[in-house]
């Protein structure tokens, strides 16, 4: 049975997000710094965005924002994708080399066009797993807030609040370990 690229990107890149996952609260990782937490937030920012409009959709007004203004507002932020990639890759990487060294260098070798669909779909599914549709019209309401802001400004905010709530308990490893910046 012969297995296409994507088919092993998938495998691959799952596992290594899962894998991820569960070491972040066991192993000391590899700390991102807020330059590659904004290109990863950067990337996945139109596949959670995607994400929300699909899982929101049956839960909010037909004559609401994301109906009547979504689109254009994820396309704005798509735009950016391939500016953000490169760092957004090698961050993605760096998170799960503590995990599976192996898998990464598979991951790394692959070309980009296997690897980014399936990012985004993990991306996209995981944002539409996590919400309930009694969040839909606050999340309509704070996406709305943030349109007006460039997409590379979202990126950064949600990197600052990142910072800002990353507080692991004590003897507890970060769950998205972000380096601390010099004071």
């Amino acid at each position: 049975m012969k297995i296409s690229r994507f088919a092993l990107a998938a495998s691959a890149g799952l596992a290594l997000f899962q894998s991820q996952l569960a070491q972040a609260a066991t192993a000391p990782a590899s700390c991102l710094s807020e330059a590659e937490v904004t290109a990863l937030v950067g990337y996945a920012l139109p596949a959670v965005i995607g994400g929300t409009m699909k899982s929101c959709k049956p839960h909010l007004a037909t004559n609401g924002y994301f109906a009547t203004r979504g689109t254009e507002f994820l396309g704005r932020y798509a735009a950016r994708k391939d500016a953000t990639w490169p760092m957004a890759k090698a961050a993605f990487l760096k998170l799960g080399s503590t995990k599976d060294s192996k898998m990464v260098d598979t991951i790394a070798n692959m070309p980009d066009e296997a690897v980014q669909p399936f990012v985004e779909g993990i991306v996209s599914e995981m944002v539409g797993s996590e919400i309930k549709s009694g969040q839909c019209t606050a999340i309509e309401r704070g996406v709305r807030l943030l349109s007006p802001l460039p997409p590379e400004n979202t990126a950064e905010l949600v990197t600052f609040v990142l910072v800002l709530s990353d507080k692991p308990k004590s003897g507890k490893a970060s769950s998205f370990p972000i380096c601390k910046t010099a004071a």
